[in-house]
């Protein structure tokens, strides 16, 4: 039986640059395979300069579920060099919601990388250090390939997100965009391809490759929402 990691990403903010130049620092508008293949690296302890370790992390399948798609927000800070100040703009998404889905044949090596997810060498983040993964982000080992976790693994939306969308279009399911390694669909939809296959994460000779991705669509019915999701900030410290 596959096994599959499933994480969450979640927060005020999150950031996946993709193609990031001097004083531009993007964001992708989901989590990219190399940022979460260099978070599990660093979750083993791995060093930005062991390569052929790094480079061995790509050998796992990848899968990435939009739950909540959050906004774009850009902020800028003012650096300073030896003759001048200078700024540089930051993106972010803010009030996203991903799940992120890790897999391979090899069960035991799955479990040694869910091991060190709950039990880190370094610290996880999302993309920048200023942003670090919350409680809710090691969900678990499912016992299903990955692209079955992905079709069926509830919603994990913001309730107040939920209610919102699904009361505005009276609905009673969503869909769901999911970006997965191309192999994993035997379909013949066209691939594309993004620039974050793992090469070298070493500060003086970063390089990413290029990696086939297919995209999906995923309807996933909906278990009833509460009706009251009004936040009370006077209930949390006992009020009336």
């Amino acid at each position: 039986m596959m096994k599959t990691i499933v994480l969450k990403f979640s927060g005020p903010l999150q950031s996946w640059g993709i193609g990031s130049h001097f004083e531009t620092r993007d964001t992708a508008r989901y989590p990219t395979k190399s940022a979460v293949m260099g978070l599990i690296g660093g979750a083993l302890g791995y060093r930005r300069d062991e390569t052929e370790k790094l480079q061995g992390l790509n050998e796992l399948s990848f899968g990435v579920r939009i739950e909540q798609r959050g906004t774009l927000l850009k902020d800028f800070h003012i650096a300073k060099s030896a003759n001048q100040s200078y700024v540089t703009n930051r993106y972010y998404l803010q009030d996203a919601v991903f799940l992120a889905m890790i897999s391979h044949k090899d069960s035991s090596w799955l479990d040694t990388v869910a091991k060190a997810l709950v039990h880190p060498v370094f610290p996880l983040y999302m993309g920048r250090r200023s942003v670090p993964v919350d409680g809710e982000f090691f969900q678990g080992m499912v016992e299903n390939d990955l692209l079955s976790a992905i079709k069926t693994h509830h919603w994990q939306a913001s309730e107040w997100y939920q209610k919102r969308l699904l009361q505005k279009n009276k609905l009673d399911r969503v869909m769901l965009d999911a970006y997965v390694d191309a192999y994993l669909l035997e379909d013949s939809s066209p691939s594309m391809f993004q620039r974050d296959r793992v090469e070298s994460f070493d500060l003086t000779n970063r390089k990413h490759g290029f990696r086939p991705v297919k995209s999906l669509q995923v309807e996933i019915q909906i278990a009833e929402i509460s009706k009251d999701t009004e936040h009370d900030a006077f209930q949390g410290i006992g009020g009336v």
